[in-house]
């Protein structure tokens, strides 16, 4: 359907039909547009999980023997 088609069945409407027309588009329009605030609001949050961020280090550390754990006698022990 054209756009003038469009805008004749428009103008055949009653007024309470067109004001619900403009509102569905304007919601619409709404939906399809990014708040700017909202953005930004979004990028102080993410700035701030990558401020909290730090890097770590792992220390090795040697228990003077191997060991071989058994993840379900460990679960079990655990009453897991």
């Amino acid at each position: 359907m054209s756009t003038p088609e469009i805008l004749a069945q428009v103008e055949s409407l009653s007024l309470s039909e067109r004001m619900a027309v403009m509102e569905a588009i304007l919601q619409s329009i709404k939906a399809e547009i990014k708040d700017p605030e909202e953005e930004k609001k979004k990028a102080a949050e993410w700035e701030e999980v990558l401020r909290r961020r730090r890097e770590f280090k792992v220390k090795a550390y040697h228990l003077g023997k191997d060991l071989k754990v058994d993840r379900d006698e460990m679960y079990a022990e655990r009453g897991l």
